[in-house]
């Protein structure tokens, strides 16, 4: 029907509506036309052709590919009306008439990432491209061949050869089967797919069908990662409901599969799922790591049915929270596992032992790491690659805190979900949102910036406030020598040796000199690190530290960005509780710093709140001052100083002696 009022005069463009028509129901998406006729696209993915009258002539409504974007016709003449039998094979138009519908072939792309090709001849409709038309997440790179598996959201999985850029084999499990998680076994026979129902698909990886008895639904959740076993036998996998998931390849077949059991070790997300190799055996280890701080390792050679065994439980971290894991290559004698953290921290931990050995200064590249992956070079030349919130990186090997021997570079505006290397480490593979982007690593350049940085402490210094001529340094090198005076005792005239060490025993002290306050548990892991630094070399431990050492340890240990003091006034609302208004009565206060976290005596405590608050002015030995005082005595004594309600701001300005402060918003 045609509106007769709708004739509006347009002054500026001199253009006149005619007519105004309502030819579909669905949004148009796309207007263009061939040569005489007004070609349209529509939501519903269907293309209609109209004559100069709004006319229906044709329309083809049979693509079911998504909303139509674009549609292309090809440059070539179309038949005439003289052509006979070719005329004939052609579909006729939607009219009474039913005469020839002449067009030239055409294209059209639609919303979800597919190219369809439509032939003048026949209504035959042929894909020529499909892409993902959602979110990238799944990626992984064939163990042997030049192929990379992607898997999306909207259920497609696509292997490409990245060398010479060509599509290899793909499979659409439709909508609804969303593909979170996909992992090649060592030698490129299978391709294990999890999707986010928690179904989880081995496939043969050279035609994408699934192996007989390969389709496995135990999980209900996302499936988040999964790993093969060095030797191919085991597959384990991850969810969101924080459960391990161990499938087993049967002895007697090499092609049959079954499922070992679920355990839920972790009361938070597990961030890493990572297979192993025992100490001077070939017996394979599975370790998990979450965001509950805990290392979990499990016992899958003893694991029955339903039964999945943990073998052990660590806790690696105190405050941080660990978001990767990888094992460490093999360029010391003794075998570590390297965990980054939320703090912006690598730990090398014993691979046996699961005690931290060493704390390093990790990338500061705007945010902390999401994900590492090992990269081997000939010359025995290893790195790490990273990705952080949207950025890529590169570290060259071994760790030791330069932070010149790291480089970033942005990735992904909208995020990076994920990195994958190939197996010669020439690449590096990155996903986020809908795109994956290809890098080609070139190590030499790392070494040129790690040249320009300076060797040796220079690069230390840099991190220091004022560098190597700035007050920090120069504190730092009188409080070396004031506790080689300190160790031979203070008070006394006799001649004192000065040399180039101190004692193990005073790192802490020089640590909290400098304004770096660490836990019992991070002084035991910078004395342990220093300690037996040299254990594995040589089978004895080390009871002294240079200047260098004590730089490189405050340099690796201290947080990086400080403590911030909002975090004070977190911990004083999450104390208080709901109702508690961010105060906390006193009694309340001392008896949760002695029973919760480390461990703090009563006579410690007195005599740390004695300290910080003064209460023995210019004593010249508090130690021996509140050990004759009695705990009734210091009671008294702090409930005197001390309000019966305290707040972070008292607590901060008054107990602490921060200068007063107000919480940034």
């Amino acid at each position: 029907p045609v509106d007769k009022k709708a004739v509006v005069s347009t002054q500026s463009t001199g253009k006149k509506v005619l007519k105004l028509v309502k030819l579909i129901d669905d949004p148009i998406t796309v207007v263009t036309n061939f040569e005489d006729l007004v070609v349209i696209g529509s939501k519903d993915g269907a293309v209609r052709f109209y004559d100069s009258q709004l006319r229906v002539k044709n329309w083809y409504g049979t693509f079911d590919s998504g909303c139509v974007d674009s549609i292309s016709f090809a440059c070539k003449e179309k038949l005439s009306t003289d052509s006979g039998n070719e005329v004939k094979a052609i579909p006729a138009q939607s009219t009474l008439t039913a005469e020839p519908f002449i067009i030239t072939d055409f294209t059209i792309s639609t919303s979800e990432s597919i190219i369809c090709h439509v032939p003048a001849k026949t209504n035959q409709v042929k894909k020529l491209l499909q892409e993902h038309d959602d979110a990238v997440k799944a990626i992984d790179t064939h163990p042997i061949n030049n192929y990379v598996a992607l898997g999306s959201y909207c259920g497609l999985l696509k292997i490409w050869d990245y060398v010479e850029k060509t599509e290899i084999k793909s499979r659409a499990f439709g909508l609804g089967n969303e593909i979170t998680a996909m992992n090649y076994d060592k030698v490129g026979e299978f391709l294990a797919v999890g999707f986010y129902d928690g179904t989880i698909l081995i496939l043969d990886s050279v035609t994408l069908e699934t192996i007989p008895g390969g389709e496995f639904s135990h999980a209900k959740a996302l499936i988040t990662q999964l790993a093969f076993s060095h030797d191919s036998i085991f597959l384990a996998a991850t969810d969101l409901d924080d459960t391990t998931t161990l499938i087993k390849r049967s002895s007697d077949s090499e092609h049959e599969w079954s499922y070992i059991g679920r355990n839920k070790a972790h009361y938070k997300s597990i961030v890493n799922i990572i297979f192993g190799i025992a100490l001077d055996s070939n017996v394979p280890r599975l370790l998990t790591l979450g965001m509950d701080r805990n290392l979990v390792e499990y016992d899958i050679l003893n694991s029955t049915e339903d039964n999945l065994i943990v073998m052990s439980t660590d806790k690696i971290e105190q405050s941080a929270t660990p978001v990767s894991c990888a094992w460490y290559p093999p360029i010391n004698k003794e075998h570590f596992l390297l965990v980054a953290n939320s703090e912006y921290k690598y730990k090398l931990l014993n691979a046996t032992t699961k005690r931290c050995r060493k704390t390093l200064l990790g990338p500061t590249h705007g945010s902390h790491i999401q994900k590492i992956v090992n990269l081997a070079y000939p010359e025995e030349k290893h790195y790490i690659a990273f990705i952080t919130e949207d950025k890529i990186g590169l570290t060259t090997l071994p760790l030791d805190g330069n932070p010149h021997n790291t480089t970033a570079l942005l990735a992904h505006c909208d995020g990076a979900s994920n990195i994958v290397a190939c197996p010669r480490s020439r690449y590096l593979f990155t996903v986020g949102g809908k795109v994956c982007r290809m890098w080609e690593v070139k190590p030499e350049v790392l070494h040129a910036t790690a040249a320009l940085g300076g060797s040796g402490l220079a690069p230390f210094y840099q991190l220091l406030e004022g560098g190597e001529d700035g007050p920090l340094a120069k504190e730092m090198e009188e409080y070396f020598y004031y506790s080689q005076m300190r160790s031979q005792s203070v008070a006394t005239t006799e001649h004192r040796k000065v040399g180039q060490h101190v004692l193990l025993e005073e790192v802490p002290n020089i640590m909290r000199a400098l304004g770096f306050y660490p836990t019992e548990l991070q002084v035991q892991d910078m004395i342990n690190e220093v300690k037996f630094s040299q254990y594995v070399e040589t089978g004895k431990t080390v009871s002294e530290v240079d200047l260098e050492t004590l730089i490189k340890l405050y340099c690796n240990h201290r947080p990086v960005f400080g403590l911030p003091l909002f975090k004070v006034y977190d911990a004083f609302e999450t104390l208080a509780g709901a109702d508690g208004d961010g105060r906390i009565d006193r009694g309340l206060l001392l008896s949760l710093l002695q029973n919760k976290g480390e461990h703090i005596s009563e006579p410690e405590l007195a005599e740390y709140l004695a300290s910080l608050l003064e209460l023995y002015g210019g004593a010249t030995n508090k130690e021996d001052k509140m050990a004759s005082v009695s705990p009734a005595e210091a009671a008294t004594t702090l409930e005197r100083v001390l309000p019966e309600v305290i707040d972070a701001d008292m607590f901060t300005g008054h107990v602490l002696g921060f200068m007063p402060a107000t919480l940034a918003e």
